[in-house]
Formats: C-alpha cells, structure tokens, sequence
C-alpha cells in the first residue's frame, strides 16, 4: 500500500521568506517614528541619553574620573564605570573600541581641560599688577587643586602609570605641567631681581609640581580641605625661599582655589544654556565635564581608534651613547639584554634510553 499523502484541508501553505529590504519596510511602516533598521525595540533613545545623540560620552569620563579617586584603577572595571554612569556596556562600547582607548580620552581631555582653564585663571593681562607673593599664592593652590582634589588626583594617577609604558598616552599631562611652569616664569620673571630668575623659576616650581603630585599619590584619595590649606601653606613658603620673596600674608580675594567649592564639584549648565557655538551644555548632576566638550575635542570613535593605534605604537625612548663613550654608560646599556644566570647551573639530564 503506498502512502498518498496528508488530506488537502489538513496541508499547511508556505509563506514566502521575506527579504530583508521587505522587513525593514513593514518595521518602517508599523513604527513611523522609529528608524526601519532599529525595529520596535527603540535602541537609539537608550543610545542618546539626555544630552543628545552623542549624550553619554562625558557623563562615561564623570563616572570614571569620580571612581578613579577612591579606587585602584584595575579595580575600575567597565561594569563599574557604566554602573556609576547610569549606562549599559553596549552604550559603552556604542563611543569607545576598547578600554584603552576609553583611558587614553580620558586623560586627553582631562588635562586639555584643565590647560584651557589654566591659560583663562592665569592670564598675564589680569595678573600684570599683583604682586609677586599673590601669584605665588594663585599658584600654589592651582597646582594643589590641579593634583590633589576629586576630578583630578585619579587621572592624575592614570597618566603617570600610562606614561611608564606608553609616553604617547601622557602628552596631554605634560602639556599641562609645562603650561603650569611656563606661565610661572612669564609671570614672575620681570618682578624678581635675582640672578637666573627664569631657570630658578623654573627649577621651584618643578620641585612643588613633583612635591604635590608625590604626596597624592602616597595619600591615594581625595585631601580634606584642612590638610589642602596646611599644604598649601607648606608650599607657599618653600616657593617663596626659593625665589628669595619675603613671606607674606595671603589674601582670599586674589587666591583662595583650595577654599573654593568648584576644585572639587564644578559649577554645571542647565540644559536649557547653550554656549556660543550652539552646543547643549548639559552634564550629569555630579560631574565636570560637560557635553560639548566632545565636539570640542572631538572625541569620536574612530578619533579614539586612531589615537589608542598611536599611543600604543609609542615606546620608551632610546639609550643613546655619546661620544665620547662613558665606560659607565656601556655598563648601564649591557643590562638591558643580559640574562639572568642562576648560582648554581642546571645540571644535564640523563639519558633515559640507550642506543640501539
């Protein structure tokens, strides 16, 4: 007996597979106001956030530079920082390729920030009347709200161990401190009537830039503001024999950063300001770093691939010898490619066969 077949009513039509033009078409048509290839599950309104189509790349930098202050950075994970960001991984990975790269934006805008608002605090217009012990003392507190408080001892920290294996990573961190000392010599040098006052400008305020950065690091977390004003009075002295200045009283009207509320919580736009270049400037309700600032700087993601494929290409710089040669120096230059020999050398092994 052959087998005839299932009965007509009991057989099922096939439909057509549809192609994917036809689906993004009927997602479009179901969901005007959505984009076909988004479909129903509304993906770009998540993406966006609140500040606009690119709202979450500085809120990710604020999540990370407040976690970076009470934290090791191995222990900031990106679970952590799209935690602390109100965000998702894939919002993450939505704006940076890779973590790297995350932490190598971060420090580029970090320090080009605080150079720009260096350069408008220090402008030599505004300073040309003040007196040497009152830069000092503006000084002083820029380099201690510059390393010491909340939106900056953490990146500050980032650099330097970025800097250890790629130099690259941290120019944004040196710019920063040659600004610091540069602006210093051009403020200080015509007041001082003493011999080499440009390289004995120069010279003090390298020692306080590495005093100041050696103490947060020891110290690890945010300072209280106690300690920041007996810092700052520690300092004040030791630049002031330095330059050969008389000790003078501070005045909190020419100075004052460290007493100031914004070293440690900046003031922030409402969403309803905008700045002249008619960008949003809006920021999450505890960070620094408002929105703009990514077209600013233009930070984009290909921008990031391209600037972490050029920091890791970097490397630490050559040992050169000069002629004529050093015995030292060929001493110094053999440790790099000589190996380690034990005490005792290994013994030979035996053989565990013998020949046929």
């Amino acid at each position: 007996m052959f087998f005839t077949g299932f009965p007509a009513e009991s057989r099922v039509k096939k439909s057509k597979m549809k192609t994917r033009a036809e689906i993004r078409a009927e997602e479009a048509k179901n969901n005007p106001g959505v984009p076909a290839w988004r479909g129903k599950r509304h993906r770009e309104q998540r993406v966006t956030g609140a500040g606009g189509r690119h709202g979450r790349t500085m809120t990710f930098f604020n999540a990370a530079v407040r976690r970076l202050a009470w934290e090791d950075y191995k222990r900031v994970s990106v679970a952590t920082i799209c935690r602390h960001a109100l965000s998702t991984p894939y919002t993450f990975y939505k704006h940076f390729p890779s973590r790297s790269a995350f932490e190598y934006g971060l420090v580029l805008v970090a320090f080009k920030e605080m150079t720009r608002d260096f350069n408008k605090a220090m402008d030599p217009e505004s300073w040309k009347k003040a007196t040497p012990q009152a830069i000092v003392y503006r000084l002083v507190d820029e380099v201690i709200a510059s390393t010491m408080t909340v939106p900056t001892i953490g990146v500050t920290q980032l650099a330097i161990r970025i800097a250890m294996s790629k130099p690259k990573g941290a120019e944004p961190y040196f710019e920063f401190r040659e600004a610091v000392i540069s602006r210093a010599v051009e403020l200080l040098s015509p007041k001082l009537e003493i011999p080499n006052a440009k390289e004995t400008i120069r010279a003090a305020f390298q020692m306080l830039l590495a005093t100041a950065t050696d103490e947060a690091w020891r110290h690890g977390i945010p300072f209280k503001t106690a300690r920041k004003r007996e810092l700052a009075g520690i300092y004040d002295n030791l630049a002031l024999r330095c330059l050969g200045l008389p000790p003078g009283r501070r005045n909190t009207k020419e100075s004052g950063v460290v007493e100031s509320p914004e070293a440690e919580f900046p003031k922030h736009l409402q969403v309803s300001q905008r700045d002249t270049k008619g960008f949003i400037g809006f920021s999450h309700p505890q960070t620094g770093f408002p929105e703009h600032l990514q077209a600013f700087y233009g930070i984009t993601k290909r921008y990031l691939w391209i600037y972490e494929k050029l920091v890791n290409s970097s490397k630490k710089p050559e040992f050169e010898l000069d002629y004529p040669i050093e015995p030292r120096d060929t001493e110094i230059l053999e440790t790099r490619m000589r190996m380690i020999k034990p005490e005792k050398p290994k013994k030979p092994r035996k053989r565990l066969y013998k020949m046929i």
